[in-house]
């Protein structure tokens, strides 16, 4: 069994004369991720590796995440998640070397809102209902792969456990 997490950045700051690719996170996005950390913590779902994209915005979501873990995480930086497609991001997937069982993965939209639906084929009922409104910034999606090896992930074979968003997550 793998489970894959996939979370979108938090709130960002679109600032002027800023590239995409350097927007920092805004003082709620830090406040965000702090959130996801501690609920990653609450609800024993510590990654065993995170792949994050090479955007500011994600790389600080993950810093201040992953200070809620009490020891590291291995952090991947993939320039290949930043603005993917389905495709890609499968690909990253695909292509995790064995060893971890429980892999975060940090992101964008439209694509892991995307790929969460290219996965899933099945779920809580609940968090398929939910995810059809949106996803918005740090939102959180949990599934489950009946397979041993990463290669093996691949359209609808997930079971969604969860998707949180910031409003969702309980930490108490």
């Amino acid at each position: 069994m793998l489970r894959l997490m996939l979370l979108r950045h938090a709130k960002s700051n679109s600032i002027p004369g800023v590239a995409d690719l350097q927007r920092p996170l805004a003082e709620r996005g830090y406040r965000e991720a702090e959130l996801v950390g501690q609920y990653l913590v609450a609800q024993q779902l510590k990654p065993e590796l995170a792949i994050v994209s090479s955007a500011t915005r994600t790389q600080q979501t993950w810093t201040h995440l992953s200070a809620a873990f009490d020891t590291p995480v291995k952090k991947i930086t993939e320039e290949r998640i930043y603005e993917a497609s389905v495709d890609n991001i499968v690909h990253v997937i695909r292509n995790i070397e064995p060893g971890p069982r429980v892999v975060l993965v940090i992101g964008h939209n439209p694509g892991l809102y995307l790929t969460t639906q290219y996965l899933s084929g099945e779920g809580d009922g609940d968090a398929l209902e939910r995810l059809e409104m949106g996803f918005p910034p740090a939102s959180l999606t949990v599934m489950d792969f009946d397979v041993e090896a990463w290669e093996l992930v691949g359209e609808r074979g997930g079971r969604l456990l969860r998707f949180e968003t910031p409003g969702t997550m309980v930490v108490g």
